[in-house]
């Protein structure tokens, strides 16, 4: 049903169902206003003007406790994003997309700040792939400098939810203090999520979209505002949906025996 939150496709839906108007005034006049009201809805969507300010609200700076500065946790998890196609091999880390390198260089360079840190990867199953999300950026976190000894996968979940459950019940146990690194469109999903199953979160958002919006152009449909949009209806509507499924209450999860 993801394809419901595509102003595209609502377009497309008032072009059909403007016909259909049409042929059946002046006894549904609501259906043809509801068809102008959806296309104009679609229409400011796609726009720059839009399309950044539902970023720019996703992406506001989420101040974490006052000891993030003062006492920064030796743990950082970052969050896998996804995969361009998929993997040949599990050394096949190329296929890493934007949002997962830059994630993990983030986390990367949290690593690099303070000696004696470690990384956590989150991140489950790629389709029709032989590696992990996890496992994958995880090479990817190798090849940037990181070593074995300092680097933990998670590689069974496969939402945010699951990756919040499924780091807290890792052995050997993860501190339940932890920088968290994702995009920052994800960020107030990801921290909640967290917080939920007893984590306090340091975030440390990544890859953030959000650009100034100026005249001329800013109500002029863009492909690129168009897949803004369709990410940030989708964070939106996540966290209603966490938050209805209960998975936003804290429940505080205890790590495997």
């Amino acid at each position: 049903m993801k394809w419901l939150l595509s102003p595209l496709v609502w377009l497309l839906l008032a072009a059909l169902v403007a016909p259909i108007a049409w042929q059946l005034r002046p006894r549904a006049k609501w259906l043809a206003a509801a068809c102008l009201a959806l296309a104009v809805a679609a229409w400011l969507a796609m726009t720059p003007l839009v399309a950044n300010s539902l970023l720019g609200y996703l992406e506001r700076p989420l101040a974490g406790p006052a000891t993030c500065l003062t006492d920064p946790p030796p743990t950082v998890v970052v969050l896998a994003g996804g995969v361009d196609r998929p993997p040949r091999d599990l050394a096949d880390f190329a296929v890493l997309n934007l949002d997962s390198r830059r994630r993990m260089e983030r986390g990367v360079q949290y690593w690099r700040e303070r000696e004696g840190r470690r990384v956590v990867v989150a991140g489950g199953a790629v389709a029709a792939g032989p590696a992990t999300l996890a496992e994958l950026m995880g090479r990817y976190a190798q090849w940037l400098g990181v070593p074995g000894p300092a680097l933990h996968m998670e590689p069974h979940s496969a939402n945010t939810r699951q990756n919040a459950e499924n780091v807290a019940r890792m052995m050997p146990g993860v501190p339940r203090r932890i920088a968290l690194v994702t995009s920052a469109l994800h960020m107030p999903r990801a921290r909640l999520s967290f917080e939920a199953v007893g984590f306090e979160v340091c975030p440390l958002p990544s890859d953030f979209r959000t650009v100034p919006v100026g005249a001329p152009g800013y109500l002029l449909p863009r492909t690129s505002s168009l897949l803004k949009t369709e990410a940030a209806l989708h964070e939106l509507v996540g966290i209603r949906y966490y938050a209805w499924r209960g998975w936003l209450d804290r429940q505080p999860v205890e790590a495997a025996d």
